[in-house]
């Protein structure tokens, strides 16, 4: 017979993402009580379409913080390697399959992540300067080496953009929402990095190497590869989201990207990912992520300002990173707590 006790209880209720569910479902039944449009089959569409390309880059920061430190690159990635793709189209009049868009854009993808790799295994530089340094490369080769601006997707990108796995529309108000391919997509990339992190020696490295460089390498995996690896990844991932956005968007707008680092980072951090490594969840990056959106896209729906939903997000990134600290802060008092019941 199955059984829980009360101490394996006890630890999932203090969990950073039973905190952050909890939070979902009281500001949901806040939003709704004041708005009673909440829980309406267009609102919960529109809420899954906005998570979709935040989600993908919350996946990028939540690698790069558990395995090495804070990578703030994805964004400037995901727009210099959409517009190459989208420039290629163009340029080349391809109007097939859209996966092709999408490996050009992998690509290049991965070899920016891959100079952010490099340099971080290599030189053992902090990953926040590296990724600030390339985020200001990145950023000046697309607006400065391309001139990039707004750009209207060719056909083969728009029709990926158009195409829907369900469509609903509100009996009440007529409104009507659409949920595009890009969340299969989404919904993919989750699967294959929980599969990877939890059921591979590759996983457990990413943990091992975030904990402790020292033990993990004492360990036999080989920490520079891991990080290598880890940011050249997140390159590909931010590559792919690059191009969702833009499809879901009908068109390329390099300055829709700036900012979204923030955003991504402090719902990486409020879903219970630490920021000195080695500890989080994937539960808790996609619950911070849909706590985020639920602020971005229907806090509206009370009548709350743009200037205090990021108030709001500013103050939760605060409350995150506070809970981050006292987490580590309890976990070396327990440590010390144990070594002295030892000596005793």
């Amino acid at each position: 017979m199955f059984t829980v006790s009360k101490e394996s209880i006890k630890k999932t209720l203090m969990r950073p993402e039973f905190f952050v569910l909890l939070t979902i479902i009281l500001l949901s039944l806040f939003i709704q009580f004041k708005s009673g449009v909440f829980f309406t089959n267009n609102n919960i569409v529109d809420i899954l379409r906005s998570m979709i390309v935040p989600g993908m880059f919350a996946l990028c920061a939540y690698l790069g913080f558990i395995s090495t430190g804070p990578d703030i690159s994805f964004p400037l990635i995901a727009a210099l390697s959409s517009y190459i793709a989208t420039e290629f189209v163009f340029a080349t009049g391809y109007n097939g399959p859209i996966i092709v868009v999408f490996l050009i854009a992998i690509v290049c993808g991965l070899l920016m992540g891959a100079v952010n790799g490099f340099i971080i295994a290599k030189y053992k530089f902090p990953s926040l300067i590296v990724t600030l340094a390339t985020t200001s490369i990145f950023s000046g080769i697309l607006l400065g080496v391309f001139q990039a601006g707004r750009v209207n997707l060719p056909p083969v990108m728009q029709e990926f953009g158009r195409n829907s796995l369900i469509s609903v529309v509100n009996p009440v108000t007529g409104l009507g929402s659409a949920l595009p391919m890009t969340f299969l997509i989404f919904i993919g990339i989750y699967l294959a990095a929980y599969l990877v992190l939890n059921f591979t020696m590759i996983g457990r490295g990413v943990y091992a190497v975030g904990g402790d460089e020292t033990s993990a390498e004492r360990a036999g995996f080989n920490v520079k590869r891991i990080q290598f690896g880890v940011f050249t990844i997140n390159g590909g991932i931010a590559a792919i989201a690059g191009v969702c956005y833009s499809a879901q968007s009908m068109f390329f707008l390099p300055t829709e990207f700036a900012g979204m680092e923030m955003i991504v980072i402090a719902a990486v951090i409020l879903g219970g990912t630490r920021l000195m490594g080695g500890v989080g969840t994937l539960t808790g990056c996609i619950l911070g992520t849909l706590l985020i959106t639920i602020i971005s896209n229907s806090l509206i729906l009370v009548g709350a300002p743009i200037t205090w939903q990021r108030f709001i997000i500013g103050a939760i990134i605060i409350a995150g990173t506070a809970i981050s600290v006292i987490q580590v802060q309890n976990v070396k008092s327990s440590k010390q707590s144990l070594l002295k019941k030892g000596v005793a």
